[in-house]
């Protein structure tokens, strides 16, 4: 079985690279929130992970489609006064999601 690393989305910041610890006050006394690097991916919201040769190709093929048709799927949820969704577009012909960085993202951003 071969296997190949790559750069994911950092699973325990969830990409976001820096989390909120608390609120602060600046000189001028407005507030602001304070953030540090998460502790996994130290602020790079990326972290090393080794996937199936098979799963790298499907990965490289989504890096590489148009995304000409796409649809979303989720939904909305109300819980105890709070409102959230779960909505993602997704590509029809790859099976890529589209609202979270991925592979396709990196191969962008190097070209």
């Amino acid at each position: 079985m071969l296997k190949v690393k790559i750069l994911a989305t950092c699973s325990h910041c969830n990409g976001e690279a820096y989390q909120p610890i608390g609120e602060a006050e600046d000189g001028q006394g407005h507030k602001y929130t304070r953030h540090v690097p998460c502790p996994i991916c130290e602020g790079s919201g990326n972290e090393p992970k080794w996937v199936e040769l098979e799963i790298f190709v499907k990965l490289l093929q989504q890096a590489v489609c148009p995304h000409e048709h796409t649809t979303y799927q989720g939904s909305m949820h109300f819980s105890a006064g709070d409102v959230w969704d779960d909505i993602q577009e997704v590509c029809d012909d790859c099976g890529a999601k589209l609202d979270h960085p991925s592979l396709v993202d990196f191969i962008k951003d190097e070209n």
